[in-house]
């Protein structure tokens, strides 16, 4: 019975679902985006799309609560080289924003670096997933680990654990592996090591709105399930 409205900087609902359709076997995520934008128009609710939401807006449209779910965004670490030209971030090389070369490095072995590998192999590239944790696929959940490693294995991608990446140059990267410096080449350097919250309008709406809440990537980046229920949670209590 709430008057809703719902502001989406983006020309179309789904946030980073959109891309996470984008990697081998994932289409079937698509379903989930268009159930959901479905059921927003079944419900009345009040749709915004290509306008975010500002502290001109709160004082425009005066509403009694505000949830903000703005999600999340890549989380850039400090390696020297990031300025390189051949450094590119996973985001750029799923929505074909940047092209890769030949051989490809993936700093990050979790499930984004491995569909990122994959969606490259499925292209020709030759890719190495290097990852810092003892083993790829940490994020990964159980059902899901086993299929995605073998995967990545009989595709012939490399996977190079218990690997800090601690230096990019033109013509690759530089890492400290089991106590050893080692050289790996490659013509593109992608970045896959995680997201961070985006909770900046969050802060900027503290104090200003009778009741705020936060939900989703921008209070900790999860899974989708969490978002959902979440999302539920809060809508539930208000």
């Amino acid at each position: 019975g709430h008057q809703v409205t719902l502001y989406e900087k983006d020309k179309k609902l789904g946030g980073l679902l959109n891309i996470s359709t984008i990697p081998p076997h994932k289409e079937e995520l698509l379903n989930l985006i268009s159930y959901l934008s479905r059921q927003v128009e079944k419900n009345g609710v009040q749709v915004k799309l290509g306008e975010e939401f500002t502290l001109e807006a709160l004082e425009r449209d005066k509403p009694d609560v505000v949830i903000v779910a703005t999600g999340s965004m890549p989380l850039v670490p400090d390696i020297p080289g990031l300025e390189n030209g051949n450094v590119v971030g996973f985001m750029d090389v799923l929505t074909g924003a940047r092209e890769v070369g030949d051989r490809v490095l993936i700093v990050g072995g979790g499930l984004v670096g491995c569909e990122t590998a994959e969606f490259l192999h499925m292209k020709g590239k030759q890719v190495t997933i290097l990852e810092m944790l003892p083993r790829v696929g940490h994020d990964i959940g159980v059902t899901d680990k086993f299929a995605v490693i073998m995967r990545l294995r009989m595709a012939g991608i490399g996977m190079k654990g218990n690997t800090k990446v601690v230096k990019i140059s033109e013509k690759g990267v530089e890492a400290s592996r089991d106590g050893a410096t080692e050289f790996f080449e490659g013509d593109t350097v992608i970045l896959a090591t995680g997201m961070r919250s985006n909770d900046k309008l969050a802060k900027q709406l503290e104090g200003k709105v009778g009741t705020l809440y936060s939900i989703g990537d921008c209070v900790k980046p999860h899974r989708i399930e969490d978002a959902i229920e979440g999302g539920f949670r809060i809508a539930a209590q208000i």
